[in-house]
This record gives C-alpha cells, sequence and structure tokens, in this order.
C-alpha cells in the first residue's frame, strides 16, 4: 500500500500536514528516515485512538450495568445471607461455666418456640435451673418454661383482646429495664414484632389500654425516658409522646427546645395510667437548657384523634 493510501486509510492525520513535512528541510535531507517516522507516528496515532474508542465502550458498559438499589437491609450490607437461629448452640451454652451465657442461652432458647422438637428438647432441658441459687437465672428459666409450655401464666405476659401474647426476654436485666425488643405469640406462632432503636434501648414498661385493644410502651436509656401507645394488631404507633410533650409545653412557654443528634430527651415519666380504652394520661418532669430547667406537667394523649395535651402540674410542698 502506497504511503498516501495508507494516510487515507488510517484518516487521522491532515495531508497537507504529511506534505509540508515530506518538504521540509529535515525532510529533504533524511528522507528515508523521515518516511519511517511518519508511518510510525501515523500507526501509534491509530493505535492509541482505538484504545480510547475500547475504553471509552467499557466505561458507558458498565454506566448501563450499574445496580439498582432501592434500599440498603441489614442483609445485604452483611453481603451474606442472615445467620439461621441455632438452638443447638444455645442448649450447649447451657453447661457452660459461665453464668452469663447460660443466662444469654435460656432466654434465647424460647426462640425455638416454634418447633415442636427443639421445644420439648430445650423444655426439658430447662428444668433444672429453675432451682438455681443465681436468682436472675432461675427466675429466666421460669420465664422461658412458661412461655415453651404454653402455659402463660407470668405477669410478664401482655394478653391482647385478640388472644395474641406480648412480652420481652431479658426481663429486668438491666437496672434500666428489659432487652427493647417485643415479641409476640400469635396463631400459636411466635414472632420478633418490634424493635426499638436507640436511645430506647430498654422496656421498662408493657401497660395495656382496658379493653386490650393498645399498649402504652415505657422505654428508656440511663439518661432519658420514652413512651409510645402501639395497636399491636393493626400495626400502628403513635408519635413519642415525651419529646412531643417537652416540644409542645416549651412552645406554649417560649422555651428552647432543642432536639439532640442522639434523642436524648433527659426527661422522665411517672404515675401512668389509661383514663379510657384509648386515652393515656401521665406525669412527666421535661428538660430544658441541658436539664437547667426542668418542669412538671401533666400529659394526656388520645390514640384515635392523634390529640396530645399538656398542662403545668402543680407540685404540693
Amino acid at each position: 500500500m502506497k504511503r498516501e493510501e495508507l494516510y487515507k486509510e488510517i484518516g487521522l492525520i491532515d495531508e497537507r500536514l504529511i506534505d509540508a513535512a515530506e518538504h521540509s528541510g529535515a525532510g529533504r535531507r533524511q528522507r528515508t528516515f523521515s518516511k519511517k517516522w511518519i508511518t510510525l507516528l501515523a500507526c501509534l496515532i491509530l493505535y492509541s485512538s482505538t484504545s480510547t474508542v475500547l475504553l471509552a465502550t467499557e466505561y458507558y458498559k458498565n454506566q448501563n450495568a450499574e445496580p439498582y438499589i432501592r434500599y440498603l437491609t441489614d442483609e445485604a450490607m452483611e453481603l451474606v445471607p442472615a445467620a439461621q437461629y441455632d438452638a443447638n448452640k444455645f442448649l450447649d451454652a447451657l453447661r457452660s461455666d459461665n453464668n452469663e451465657y447460660v443466662y444469654i442461652a435460656i432466654n434465647r432458647l424460647v426462640e425455638c418456640f416454634n418447633d415442636p422438637k427443639l421445644r420439648e428438647k430445650a423444655l426439658k432441658e430447662l428444668q433444672p435451673y429453675l432451682n438455681n441459687d443465681h436468682s436472675k437465672i432461675a427466675d429466666a428459666a421460669a420465664f422461658a418454661v412458661d412461655i415453651l409450655s404454653k402455659s402463660y401464666r407470668s405477669p410478664y405476659i401482655v394478653k391482647l383482646a385478640n388472644g395474641s401474647k406480648l412480652f420481652t426476654l431479658f426481663n429486668n436485666y438491666s437496672d434500666y429495664g428489659s432487652q427493647n425488643v417485643l415479641w409476640r405469640i400469635k396463631d400459636n406462632v411466635l414472632e420478633k414484632y418490634f424493635s426499638f432503636s436507640a436511645p430506647s434501648m430498654y422496656i421498662t414498661e408493657i401497660i395495656p389500654s382496658p379493653d386490650r385493644e393498645l399498649v402504652a410502651i415505657v422505654t428508656g436509656s440511663n439518661k432519658s425516658q420514652f413512651v409510645q401507645i402501639m395497636n399491636v394488631e393493626e400495626g400502628m404507633i403513635s408519635p413519642e409522646l415525651v419529646e412531643s410533650a417537652r416540644i409542645n409545653y416549651g412552645t406554649q412557654k417560649e422555651l428552647e427546645t432543642w432536639i439532640r443528634t442522639d434523642h436524648e430527651n433527659y426527661s422522665f415519666v411517672n404515675n401512668i395510667v389509661w383514663e379510657s380504652n384509648d386515652r393515656l394520661r401521665f406525669e412527666g418532669s421535661l428538660a430544658y437548657q441541658n436539664t437547667e430547667i426542668i418542669e412538671n406537667v401533666m400529659v394526656t394523649y388520645q390514640f384515635s384523634k392523634k390529640e396530645i395535651e399538656v398542662k403545668e402540674l402543680k407540685l404540693s410542698s
């Protein structure tokens, strides 16, 4: 192929530039050398251009293959399927010399409720722990046996109007309360019903309404307390009432009501009662300006109307 045909085939070098290069002084003095280098230059430019096109094609191909992620679940973040519940691991842990392991194992064995064979095995293995010298272990075993035997006599179990049962595990394991997970048995099936996020690290009370359609859940950290009303059957929950009351009352009194990034409120509740089937009342000590100001109030909340009322509570001296 003639050089002109080669250059045209490549199509990357202007013919006028080629002619100018060949008729320059350098071209006349070293014509053979220049021809080789011009040909080499043309090939390099062709290679470079081809590589660029291939890289661009690959880039756009990858762009089109970007994964579509609507929501990141905990399981997806771990990149592996969630681990299955292993009752045998906790049955083995019952024989540990570590009382903490034994206590955790007893509580976790409640989760084998849905498997008849494992449930019977756990009931048999738990019997010796009913008379354990450590009261926390003995109490945990009594509660586990009550659930697994389907007796449901424990005062820690809240029986709802539809026949389902609501409870926590690790009852009063801390000075601040129980585990912050609600479990439910409905139609003879155990399920993890609801988990509270930080700072609600402990469940301190579950108080059913008179008709047992609703429950008031009191949760807390070591700094704050929180109250929410839940309709378990319909899967509805109220706003958090302590912080709602703090903002409501702070607005009335023109007090600063900054919300902390850790969502602690440094406020506490007392004397929680149901005034009716869907109206809850409690006393609150609400903190403002980093606890420099404490306001005592009476809070009422009507679940059906989503109405909150906060009034000053005058304490007798």
